[in-house]
């Protein structure tokens, strides 16, 4: 009778020893493994999704006139056109509609290399803009270019929400279009 209450009470510690170290495998093994796949999906979502914003932003920007950016801003990053202020990707808080860079050029050469861009007052019109497109003027828009920077043109990086030991720089995806209405009726 006492060796089988001793046989008892060892399988009852071995029980609770393999909780135990089931817990600690779980724990520093299964639980990193796992935010490590939701965090690497979340990754190749925003990775994926930057060259879509982007060019979701240039093709809206060729029909609407530059009065309109902002709301373009916004549409891009998938979110209501009429919200105010600061938006981001669903699920890609790096990228933000402020994040959105828009421009507009003359030529396919400075549009591509990023120089001159034509910058009009915000009274101009799109009437005034095909009045210098027929005229051959310097200041007419022909390009429109939308790529993904910071405020101050550095690349936007990539931060993990759980593992937060580096950050990874995302591409610029630069899409470049010519212009089509531009807001011309």
């Amino acid at each position: 009778m006492t060796c089988t209450t001793s046989r008892t009470r060892n399988r009852q510690r071995q029980a609770g020893a393999a909780a135990v170290e089931f817990a600690l495998v779980a724990l520093f093994a299964f639980l990193p493994l796992m935010f490590g796949i939701v965090e690497f999906g979340r990754f190749f979502y925003v990775l994926s999704t930057v060259q879509e914003v982007t060019r979701r932003a240039a093709r809206e920007q060729v029909v609407n006139w530059q009065n309109q950016t902002n709301a373009i801003q916004r549409a891009a990053v998938f979110q209501s056109a009429t919200s105010t202020g600061s938006v981001a990707l669903p699920g890609g808080r790096e990228v933000t509609n402020g994040r959105v860079r828009l421009q507009f050029f003359h030529s396919y050469t400075d549009a591509k290399n990023g120089t001159n861009p034509i910058s009009y007052p915000s009274s101009a019109t799109a009437e005034a803009n095909v009045g210098n497109c027929l005229l051959e003027e310097s200041n007419c828009i022909r390009f429109v270019r939308a790529t993904l920077r910071n405020a101050d043109g550095s690349v936007v990086e990539y931060i993990p929400m759980v593992f937060g030991i580096f950050n990874v720089p995302l591409p610029g995806a630069t899409v470049i279009m010519p212009a089509e209405a531009l807001g011309l009726d």
